[in-house]
């Protein structure tokens, strides 16, 4: 039996975890239901109320309807009743009592201590909602700083289409698997929502990512929610390759007379579900004991966001498997970091990624570098960064054909235009669009976009790398094309290759 101040320590995979960004913790309903938020009985039963009271139901409908025995069957045909009738469901106040127990209040309020990223089952708004130690200072006009005033939001997620594996590296969001009582639409209730949710592959890959990449710690999950963790941990990968070792972890609550119980389901969890129970009992607090077992285990957590060599792990495997969802993901990423765009976007070498960085304005002119002078005790120097989407469109611009080719071509004329207009004369971006120019299919390529290279070759600094991709690669192409408009092409090439560069420019 618990005794009072019982002490808990974290296995050394959660702490390891913890301290390396990898840790999720994955609320279920038996967190909320501290706070004073209904089980699935009552969740149902305040809903059949609503239809009641709406006169969808007469009393010995909602009697029967109540009496199924299934609350998530009772929910699945009361949600849709109440779809059908154009009844509105205060699901705000079915979920939220006015006034929160403090034991809630208490277990979510070291939950954000932490400050992991959170996914969750529930609908309702307790892990939204950030703490006092996440309240960042106000600064007024004037820029005079005050503290801030009431509960910041954490960014949350909640709608199918949010989901990304990406999120998963964004310490502090809170993502509603379920979706949100705030958009009832996006909430996944019937059984018809749970098939439907869990066939998309973007539920899928997240969860797959999740398991494969993270440990996890379930909290607040009981046998009343086993249903629902079958549907996410058919996503764990472990069950499947059978991993000797779980790396994923469920707080348990038992009584120490269900200590033979409890040892079945640590049993059936490790080797159906490739999750290690941690039990805790509570004879002597009940379920506030979950309280003690965060009191005990906060100072033991150093909870990180993940390094920027684990992000560069997670774009690893994301551009090894470029699928829609990883595709998402990797450019989510990069706009959340910044940093991390050169080093996906030189990582780039398939053509499948093109629409992706197209649709997300990589290749527009505004990212086009400017060259910087550098004054030294040589004298002044010239420096000139390079722009990573263009060395993708190097990689790519052989492979590609039809609207894609064509696309480049204009992205091209488009960088070139704005250059001339702007008066930026950046080498290295001459040598890239001439590395691209001359690998694009001979047919999206006109007489103007010829033309266009003479101001590339005008380029007050060393234009030997330009002519070599000019005159080694495009140039023979256009002479060994069957077409004569290529040939056209090629003299035209050849006159602006052998123009004579002004003299006295810097190098």
């Amino acid at each position: 039996m618990a005794t009072e101040g019982k002490i808990y320590t974290p296995d050394q995979l959660i702490k390891d975890a913890a301290s390396h960004g990898e840790l999720v913790v994955f609320v279920g309903a038996g967190a909320s239901m501290l706070c004073g938020s209904p089980d699935w009985r009552g969740f149902a039963s305040q809903v059949v109320g609503a239809l009641e009271r709406g006169n969808v139901l007469g009393f010995l409908e909602a009697e029967q309807l109540r009496g199924l025995g299934d609350p998530r069957r009772t929910l699945s045909i009361a949600m849709a009743l109440a779809k059908e009738k154009g009844i509105a469901i205060d699901f705000d106040g079915i979920l939220h009592p006015r006034m929160p127990s403090a034991t809630g209040e208490e277990l979510y309020r070291l939950l954000s201590h932490l400050r992991p990223v959170f996914v969750t089952t529930n609908y309702d708004k307790w892990l939204d909602d950030a703490g006092p130690e996440e309240l960042s200072p106000e600064v007024k006009e004037g820029g005079e700083r005050e503290p801030a005033k009431g509960p910041v939001k954490r960014p949350k997620y909640y709608r199918r289409e949010h989901l990304s594996p990406a999120l998963l590296a964004q310490r502090g969001a809170v993502i509603h698997l379920h979706g949100s009582y705030i958009d009832p639409s996006s909430m996944v209730v019937s059984l018809k929502d749970y098939i439907e949710h869990y066939a998309d592959s973007r539920v899928q890959e997240f969860l797959t990512a999740m398991f494969k990449n993270h440990t996890v710690l379930f909290v607040g999950y009981g046998l009343a929610e086993l249903e629902v963790l079958d549907h996410i941990i058919r996503s764990n990968e472990s069950v499947r390759t059978g991993a000797t070792e779980p790396r994923h972890f469920l707080l348990f609550a038992y009584r120490s007379t269900e200590s033979v119980q409890t040892r079945f389901m640590e049993h059936f969890f490790r080797d159906q579900c490739g999750v290690q129970v941690v039990p805790y009992c509570i004879d002597a607090k009940g379920y506030r004991e979950l309280v003690e077992v965060f009191k005990s285990w906060g100072p033991e957590l150093d909870v990180r966001g993940p390094a920027t060599l684990d992000l560069q792990a997670h774009l690893d495997r994301y551009v090894a498997s470029p699928t829609d969802v990883n595709r998402r993901a990797a450019l989510s990423l990069v706009e959340s970091r910044p940093d991390l765009t050169s080093y996906l976007l030189n990582s780039l070498k398939d053509p499948v990624w093109f629409s992706d960085l197209d649709s997300a304005r990589f290749f527009d002119s505004k990212h086009n570098p400017k060259v910087r002078t550098i004054e030294s005790e040589r004298g002044t120097l010239y420096q000139a960064d390079g722009w990573p989407a263009l060395r993708y469109l190097e990689q790519i611009a052989a492979s590609v054909t039809d609207e894609r080719a064509a696309r480049i071509a204009n992205i091209v004329r488009a960088i070139s235009a704005d250059a001339e207009q702007r008066g930026l004369d950046n080498w290295r971006t001459w040598w890239s669009l001439a590395t691209v120019l001359s690998q694009l299919p001979l047919d999206v390529l006109r007489n103007d976009d010829i033309e266009m290279t003479r101001l590339w070759l005008a380029s007050r600094f060393d234009v030997d790398m330009i002519g070599h991709e000019l005159g080694a690669k495009l140039l023979p192409r256009l002479l060994d094309s069957p077409e004569p408009g290529n040939w056209h092409k090629a003299v035209l090439l050849a006159d602006a290759l052998s123009m004579v560069r002004p003299t006295g420019e810097a190098t």
